[in-house]
């Protein structure tokens, strides 16, 4: 039977013991010093001599300090949200930082998720919309409590930061591309105009294709949901119907695009000689299909970075901070080849623009 835990021990006894300070231990047995050294040994050998257990949370309650930051999220069924979490857990478990996350299907009910997790002592939250619908706006006094900070969407509430992906400087990006790959006529896909992140794309989309006299034809331009299904039979229409075809497609999801690179292979078509395609959000998936998917990479690392720095400085400007970085394009097979190359013959790679 293990015995019961002494009250009288404390962690200046382990760390006594253990010939460290009381923050190594601190760190050691919190997990976040993850070195499997000599001195993690001693600092485990000691606790376990000693019978002593750490209460974190005791610890975070006298220091009125949880080191906690809550983070509200509308599902992570997108590989966009879920590389974003890995993110966000990996510079906190650095900074000797906890995580606690709320999954909400509804951004409606974010302001009873952001009560909850103020009720609980962290110290600033994270949101992160669903892709597919504008966030509602919270109440003022919510905003005031505690460092809130948006990452991506439309921006929900003016009392929050928000930090994001540039999308015009995005579509720029690929339709400065395109054009210089001599595409002379160019199709979108895009997810349902339900969000002003949707919106925006396509807004630009149409004005660049205009200004530059590469223009779709009505029925080129297609909006519903993100799936390869989708892609797959909006493209199959848009090569196969009408006297033309574009010269690349522009997909606002890597799903979409996916799906329209089989369909021009069922069909035939070579791409990128006969049809260029590109996407959005650049997945994992991007990089070993056949072609290889050219695609908008967002900025991940800066985004979360500047996130957390706007929690931990509780954002120390007159007004809300609205942050918006450019992407980089991943100019891949799926946009280019010796034949469809610009003047200068330059090698895929990746363009900042």
């Amino acid at each position: 039977m293990a015995r019961k835990a002494d009250s009288q021990v404390s962690i200046a006894n382990v760390a006594a013991m253990a010939g460290v300070s009381t923050a190594t231990v601190s760190r050691v047995l919190s997990g976040h010093r993850r070195k499997d050294d000599e001195i993690s040994r001693r600092v485990h050998a000691a606790a376990e001599k000693l019978n002593y257990s750490a209460n974190f949370a005791a610890s975070a309650l006298r220091s009125e300090q949880t080191r906690t930051i809550g983070l509200i999220m509308a599902g992570a069924n997108d590989g966009l949200t879920g590389a974003i979490l890995d993110l966000v857990s990996h510079c906190l478990t650095e900074r000797g930082r906890y995580l606690m996350v709320i999954s909400e299907s509804d951004n409606r009910t974010w302001e009873a998720a952001i009560r909850s997790l103020t009720a609980r002592q962290v110290e600033g939250i994270l949101v992160i919309p669903s892709m597919d619908a504008d966030p509602t706006d919270i109440p003022p006094d919510l905003g005031l409590q505690i460092p809130i900070v948006q990452i991506g969407g439309h921006p929900f509430s003016y009392h929050a930061c928000w930090v994001g992906m540039d999308l015009a400087a995005s579509m720029r990006m690929v339709i400065t591309h395109l054009a210089e790959q001599n595409a002379q006529s160019v199709a979108f896909l895009s997810r349902d105009l339900s969000t002003s992140g949707a919106t925006d794309l396509f807004t630009t989309f149409y004005s660049l294709t205009s200004t530059l006299d590469m223009a779709p034809e009505p029925e080129w331009v297609q909006f519903g949901p993100c799936s390869m299904q989708r892609g797959h039979d909006a493209a199959k229409d848009i090569l196969t119907t009408g006297r033309t075809h574009p010269d690349a497609i522009v997909c606002g999801d890597d799903q979409l695009a996916l799906g329209a690179l089989m369909a021009c292979q069922e069909l035939g078509i070579d791409v990128p000689d006969q049809v260029k395609v590109v996407s959005f959000t650049d997945s994992p998936t991007c990089q070993v299909c056949k072609p290889t998917l050219t695609t908008v990479r967002p900025p991940l690392e800066g985004i979360v970075q500047e996130a957390l720095r706007l929690i931990e400085t509780n954002n120390q400007t007159l007004l809300p901070a609205h942050i918006a970085l450019a992407p980089e394009l991943d100019c891949r097979e799926s946009t280019w080849s010796p034949r469809t190359g610009s003047s200068d013959m330059t090698e895929p790679g990746t363009f900042p623009y």
